[in-house]
């Protein structure tokens, strides 16, 4: 919630939208992994929406009044260290703006120690890094002004690098146990961190994204929900690899493959909305990753307009899933073969589920 104070201390509550800002609520940072097995799909509830940790949270828009004589004040809650806060002020009239922490506020516009302060004549721009963790309050002064001031502010915030970075890498590390759920294979580590060159994963064992590549790709496409749909093709791209790699499948080096896998799994997974997101943003705008491209010269990331098309026939075909069961039916852990023999989905071969499990009970004599 919103507070706006005035110079008196009594409140008046407004819900118009701060109360995203607080970047400590589950909802915004810390992702639920939960996995929920379903009658007939498989749903991996919000595996890539750790993409908002490295894009700021808002615009948040708020107006406010403040009467001539008077001052009002906004709460933002819970602000964590080292968060990027940018404010944008515009007013019809000279107005004084100041950002405190709580603990210098005290009820009080006379703060000795803000974190900014400064003059709105029109319009004022300012960006300040979170020094400690706590409550903020944002300051419209006008005590010295003779009328009225119509403000409106727009907010942005995203948490400092390093807490940007340990919250997705612990999303992704969390991905890779759920697949466990799923299947049998080697563990292997996941992750994400500051690579220093130019690179969508780094060389090393394992799947470690580099936060250089999300960082360029949000740019690169200015939207989330474009940015997600080309993450999550990515990082079930080298998933599929190292999971072809661990199960030594023939064309297990062959990009062709590794694409029409992660379509696979991502269809399984109930990811479909995503991998046609990125593929048919890719075939409609073959150029939007032109100076990426040349930057990172990753041969499979992102998807190019070429591999999009091929990913987007995939996509569509509804039987392929069912085509990879062969393969995929020997490394699913035994609890899931259960379920998909008591409800099978649409892409089950229960013949195929059936022997596996009768040849596992067998051998368990």
């Amino acid at each position: 919630m919103v507070n706006f104070d005035d110079k008196t201390g009594s409140a008046l509550h407004d819900k118009r939208g701060l109360e995203p800002l607080d970047l400590d609520t589950p909802r915004c940072y810390k992702i639920p992994m939960k996995f929920l097995l379903k009658t007939s799909l498989f749903s991996l509830f919000n595996v890539f929406l750790w993409v908002s940790a490295f894009a700021a949270s808002g615009p948040i828009i708020v107006n406010v009044d403040v009467p001539s004589g008077q001052w009002k004040a906004a709460r933002l809650k819970n602000l964590p260290k080292d968060a990027m806060v940018a404010v944008k002020v515009e007013s019809n009239g000279e107005v004084m703006v100041a950002l405190v922490h709580a603990k210098a506020f005290q009820n009080s516009p006379d703060s000795s120690r803000p974190l900014f302060a400064g003059r709105v004549e029109r319009r004022l721009s300012f960006s300040v890094a979170i020094a400690e963790k706590g409550d903020h309050y944002l300051i419209f002064d006008n005590r010295r002004g003779t009328e009225s001031r119509a403000v409106t502010v727009t907010l942005q915030a995203a948490r400092g690098e390093k807490d940007r970075t340990q919250a997705a890498g612990a999303t992704l590390r969390q991905f890779e146990k759920q697949l466990h759920r799923l299947f049998v294979f080697d563990p292997f580590p996941m992750g994400v961190k500051q690579c220093g060159v130019p690179g969508a994963f780094a060389e090393e064992p394992g799947v470690f994204l580099c936060t250089e590549y999300v960082s360029h790709l949000y740019d690169a496409l200015r939207n989330q929900e474009k940015a997600k749909d080309f993450l999550s093709f990515s990082i079930f791209n080298e998933v599929a690899h190292q999971l072809l790699q661990k199960w030594n499948h023939p064309e297990a080096e062959k990009d062709e493959k590794i694409d029409e896998f992660a379509v696979v799994l991502m269809l399984m997974l109930n990811q479909k909305n995503r991998v046609i997101g990125a593929g048919d943003f890719a075939v409609k705008n073959p150029s939007a990753f032109n100076t990426m491209m040349t930057l990172f010269q990753d041969d499979r990331h992102p998807l190019t307009a070429k591999r999009g098309r091929d990913v987007l026939n995939w996509a569509k075909d509804s039987t392929l899933p069912k085509k990879w069961q062969s393969f995929l039916v020997p490394h699913m852990q035994t609890a899931l073969l259960k379920r998909l023999q008591q409800k099978p989905t649409s892409w089950t071969d229960l013949s195929l589920v059936e022997k596996e499990l009768a040849a596992r009970d067998k051998k368990a004599i």
